[in-house]
């Protein structure tokens, strides 16, 4: 599910955005995509946004040149034309459009900001990449995130599916069990922030409880953001034993 695959067709970036935070801070998305190819490929970028499905958004098709790569500090912008908070499903396509199962891409990528109140100096978050043939999600768990007086924490959701699903959250904080359900749009995702009392010791879990047709095509994730300077860090969704 969380396997790294330098040389895949289909790479799934978590989280990405241009996107105004709290406490002064603006995240950005520094992506590096690199085609390990001996030949040019043809990549599609398919914006996945927060809240709303992005089956009518129109993808963005770039090549990247042989035994190469592609570099941008605010990737979203630049590259994708969108803002907000998503996802971006990052595809090997021939020139006529159809998946190329030759291809062999790897991306990198760091959500970052200036540091609040300064001109200089940045606090970041890097999220592992994942190769979609690898995605195969039943109950996924999160660990190491922390909610308290100094750090607020955010899961998020990604549904790779053509239909919506619904996902109850489950978080054991301390002693305490919270449940909330989450419905995710078709190809879109949610990020929630976990309210509540401070806890040191979350453990989340996410189980996809759709009625009807259930999805194993879902990836989470957690992510624990410092309240004064916006550093922060995340955690993927794994399948517990």
């Amino acid at each position: 599910m969380t396997t790294q695959r330098a040389g895949t067709s289909q790479l799934l970036i978590a989280a990405a955005g241009s996107v105004v935070g709290l406490n002064g801070t603006f995240f950005r998305s520094d992506i590096t995509i690199i085609n390990y190819r001996t030949d040019a490929q043809t990549v599609r970028l398919n914006w996945l946004p927060q809240g709303t499905t992005g089956t009518g958004i129109a993808p963005v098709d770039i090549t990247i040149n042989a035994m190469s790569g592609i570099s941008n500090e605010d990737f979203v912008t630049n590259a994708l034309h969108q803002s907000g908070l998503g996802s971006i499903l990052v595809t090997a396509i021939t020139p006529d459009g159809q998946f190329d199962s030759l291809g062999k891409l790897h991306a990198t990528s760091r959500i970052w900001s200036n540091q609040p109140g300064l001109s200089s100096g940045t606090v970041s978050q890097t999220f592992p990449i994942i190769s979609v043939n690898d995605i195969n999600s039943t109950r996924l768990l999160v660990l190491g995130q922390r909610r308290d007086d100094r750090f607020r924490t955010n899961v998020g959701i990604i549904n790779l599916d053509s239909q919506a699903q619904t996902f109850q959250v489950t978080v054991q904080a301390d002693a305490r069990t919270e449940l909330s359900t989450v419905t995710v749009q078709p190809l879109s995702m949610v990020q929630v922030a976990l309210t509540g009392p401070a806890a040191n010791n979350l453990q989340i879990g996410v189980t996809n409880v759709s009625t009807g047709f259930q999805t194993s095509r879902y990836v989470v994730y957690g992510s624990s953001v410092d309240n004064v300077t916006g550093d922060s860090w995340s955690s993927l969704g794994y399948i517990p034993p």
